[in-house]
């Protein structure tokens, strides 16, 4: 089977760059490619472009300029939100504040912060995914520094009340970090609007580039740097400034907003009527996990009982598609989801787990085909006939 063939349902992972973002990206490599902290005047120019991409970024997330700054990517930017606000920490206000369903990019390096001496809650969430607000009250005060928690999961799609964790975290004087790499593309974002003082987005989930990103932190915060050397971004993450990924970065996130409310809608209907096939046809022997929450509308979590979903995904790919097992980035590929079982799963029921991710591209046929083939492939692995 040829790579074209393949029917991609692995977006929550990583989308394909769009053509005309690779078009920007390869323009500015080839003629934007002075250091913009240089003096001469192709480096003068660089740095209007610099100011310029900074608006771009900006204006579509409804920032300033300067609250814009430019990482490799989610796992960065999520990073340089905890360690550059938790560095600054000073005794009474030293604590963390994170939900037990966060990305692996924020739960390594608050255990590692923990480890370190950082005291770190770990506010647990409900059934259905859902932050738990009530617990949250319960261990956000006077010593809290920084409240972290993401938009939407990127292993169930669950939508976190995002809006009401900032008003909680703010309520008591401390800082609130979203992570809202899945979400944006998906949902409107604009951080000031719900709350964030600091925000993280990532190019390769919405048709730019791998390895770009950015971090948003709100004018006001002081926050120390990751990576040091130099002055670059407001002096918040140093080396020479990446003018080809900012471009293409910037690009990507204004032709993500434009057709946001034109794909997703469909995109939903699409993935509701495949999990309503899959349930049909195997009624109690699946579980849709998260499904009772609000969730993005091209992401589904299922565990497939008493099978393993690596076997499925694996017949599944020989067959055309290809899906996911939950995060592409946990730290072992079979390792049982820590998602999962924070929604209180079963180790056995968190390892039948597959994640499919649509993109705007997904077809109503693909998805019922695919529908199809999950039950007939759990039926073959089940011995059911």
């Amino acid at each position: 089977m040829s790579l074209k063939e393949y029917v991609y349902c692995d977006y929550a992972a990583g989308s394909p760059c769009r053509p005309e973002v690779l078009d920007v990206f390869n323009e500015y490599a080839t003629r934007q490619y002075s250091n913009p902290g240089a003096h001469h005047p192709l480096a003068y120019v660089a740095k209007k472009h610099l100011w310029e991409l900074h608006e771009r970024m900006g204006r579509v997330i409804g920032a300033d300029p300067r609250e814009i700054i430019f990482t490799s990517g989610g796992t960065e930017s999520d990073i340089l939100a905890l360690r550059g606000v938790m560095s600054n920490a000073e005794a009474p206000r030293n604590e963390l504040v994170i939900s037990a369903i966060e990305h692996h990019a924020v739960l390594l390096e608050a255990q590692r912060m923990e480890q370190a001496g950082t005291k770190v809650y770990y506010v647990p969430v409900s059934a259905d995914g859902v932050i738990d607000r009530g617990a949250l009250r319960k261990v956000v005060s006077e010593r809290t520094t920084l409240v972290s928690v993401m938009y939407a999961n990127n292993e169930t799609g669950v939508i976190q009340p995002v809006k009401e964790v900032g008003e909680i975290a703010h309520a008591a004087g401390a800082k609130f970090h979203c992570d809202a790499v899945q979400a944006f593309w998906k949902l409107p974002l604009k951080p000031k609007e719900f709350g964030a003082d600091l925000m993280s987005l990532a190019g390769a989930k919405f048709g730019g580039p791998k390895g770009t990103g950015l971090l948003y932190n709100e004018m006001t915060n002081r926050i120390s740097p990751v990576i040091v050397g130099g002055p670059q971004e407001w002096g918040y993450r140093a080396g020479t400034e990446d003018l080809s990924g900012m471009a293409a970065l910037a690009t990507a996130m204004e032709l993500a907003e434009a057709e946001r409310e034109k794909i997703w809608p469909r995109v939903a209907a699409i993935r509701d009527g495949m999990e309503k096939r899959i349930v049909a046809g195997l009624g109690e022997h699946v579980r849709i996990n998260g499904g009772n929450a609000p969730r993005l509308p091209n992401i589904s979590n299922m565990s497939f009982l008493e099978i393993e979903g690596q076997a499925l995904a694996i017949e599944l790919g020989e067959q055309g598609y290809c899906v996911g097992l939950g995060s592409a980035c946990a730290p072992g590929e079979t390792d049982p989801s820590h998602v999962l079982a924070a929604m209180g799963l079963s180790w056995e029921d968190a390892i039948g787990c597959i994640r499919i991710s649509f993109g705007p591209d997904i077809t109503e046929q693909q998805a019922e085909r695919l529908a199809d083939l999950c039950v007939a492939n759990y039926k073959a692995l089940k011995g059911l006939g």
